[in-house]
């Protein structure tokens, strides 16, 4: 079963444009591919408000803002290494509330940011390179000599 969504304002204004424009609810229904109820339910709360918009909805607005977010990420991207707690301090240092933990965690993780950080790997010059290419086919032909020995 399909998630239902919220139709945004422009498809709002797409039904009531149709049905002002003489277009029967079924007949809408078919062109944007919408449920009848649907159709209806936008038309009557548009009789009875004279409004596109959806109705706002109630809930808990977010502690923290866009800007605040942002400033999260960009304390994470300066030291990948830093642990949460490290990070909850630095936020919580400019400002006037504070913002615990697991807030911090929940923003990260909205915004693709796990557990995980990759560590840098030294740079590995083109000599030492085949120096190791040598050194593990010289190690893997001895193992397979005693290998063979062995059985």
């Amino acid at each position: 079963m399909l998630k239902k969504h919220e139709l945004t304002e422009f498809e709002r204004g797409e039904i009531i444009g149709l049905w002002k424009g003489g277009h029967s609810e079924r007949n809408i229904s078919e062109i944007l591919d919408f449920p009848k109820t649907t159709i209806h339910d936008t038309i009557m709360d548009y009789k009875n408000s004279e409004k596109i918009s959806a109705a706002s909805r109630s809930g808990r607005p977010p502690k923290l803002a866009e800007r605040d977010i942002r400033r999260i990420v960009r304390i994470v991207k300066e030291d990948r290494q830093q642990s949460l707690d490290e990070i909850t301090k630095k936020f919580n240092d400019g400002l006037p509330s504070s913002v615990c933990n697991s807030t911090i965690k929940h923003i990260l993780h909205s915004e693709g940011y796990f557990g995980r950080a990759g560590k840098r790997k030294p740079f590995v010059s083109e000599a030492n390179r085949k120096k190791r290419m040598m050194h593990t086919t010289e190690s893997g032909v001895n193992h397979m000599k005693n290998m063979m020995l062995i059985a």
